[in-house]
């Protein structure tokens, strides 16, 4: 939820498959309206930040 990536952190959790890292890894609610909010901004909205 801060931004670091996926594989980082599965290196430093030690697991070997990265589907081990994902079902630890949990959004709050607060994450999951925030990402919502980013897919429900029209296109031409984000094309400065890509």
């Amino acid at each position: 939820m801060r931004g670091a990536p996926v594989a980082a952190i599965q290196a430093l959790a030690g697991h070997a498959d990265l589907a081990t890292t994902q079902r630890y890894m949990h959004l709050s609610p607060a994450a999951m309206e925030g990402a919502i909010r980013l897919l429900d901004q029209p296109v031409s909205d984000l094309a400065g930040e890509i």
